[in-house]
């Protein structure tokens, strides 16, 4: 049931169940540091002559402090989960009601991810990018090899080795280049 709690149904209804959950934790943050506060300051106790003596360590005050710091942040985040729920709620409502717009919102959910992360890193592809530019020459791919500093690139009509990282890119030579060729 929990797992079900937090899947992306509508972005409103997600965004808000968060917050509930960061009302929960600020709730256990604040309970914590006034707890500790507390205990710190000490209290006084008044003995059975009607003497003041001072106390320090945890005292009833502090721990009851904590626990109602606690339970009302555990309850108000509940009430904001339960409220992105019934958010959540509604939007299964319209989408059984209009099927087309349930079609066209997991259409564009799934446009959203259809972009494949690259495995090359973008700094990687910038620097190959710049290098072959001031050559004037077009970048056709670019491949991973068994080294994460050697990339295999295709430009024009050749395949080169390029070592990136260092402070320009380095085409290998022939010798070099023998243990990335498959």
């Amino acid at each position: 049931m929990v797992k079900n709690l937090f899947i992306k149904q509508s972005l409103i209804g997600y965004a808000i169940k968060i917050a509930g959950v960061v009302v929960m934790v600020w709730g256990v943050i604040q309970g914590i540091f006034t707890l500790t506060m507390m205990a710190q300051m000490g209290g006084h106790i008044t003995n059975e002559w009607g003497e003041m003596h001072m106390s320090s360590g945890l005292s009833g005050a502090a721990l009851f402090a904590f626990i109602g710091i606690v339970a009302s942040h555990f309850l108000y985040g509940l009430l904001i989960i339960g409220f992105g729920e019934v958010i959540d709620l509604l939007q299964k409502i319209y989408f059984r009601l209009h099927p087309e717009a349930e079609q066209a919102w997991v259409k564009e959910q799934e446009e959203k991810e259809v972009v494949p992360p690259s495995d090359i890193p973008y700094w990687v592809q910038k620097e190959i990018e710049a290098y072959y530019t001031k050559q004037e020459l077009a970048v056709q791919s670019i491949e991973k090899t068994s080294d994460p500093y050697i990339f295999k690139v295709n430009v024009k009509d050749r395949t080169d080795f390029i070592e990136v990282g260092d402070f320009a890119p380095r085409i290998l030579s022939d010798d070099e280049a023998k243990k990335f060729i498959e």
